[in-house]
């Protein structure tokens, strides 16, 4: 009895799992493409320090 009930549940999350990754393949065309993009800034000869002050 206890290996039908293990069978069962190892088939049922294999269904499960199979019909996620269809619906996940399946809806890739509806989704939009984003685009990141950075900017960095350059900075030369710039020594500027933050300053850490600790009060007792």
């Amino acid at each position: 009895m206890r290996n039908n009930i293990l069978g069962g549940l190892v088939i049922f999350v294999v269904v499960l799992t199979c019909l996620l990754m269809l619906d996940d393949i399946s809806n890739v065309q509806d989704q939009p493409v984003k685009n990141d993009t950075v900017q960095i800034e350059h900075v030369e000869s710039n020594t500027d320090l933050a300053v850490v002050e600790e009060s007792e």
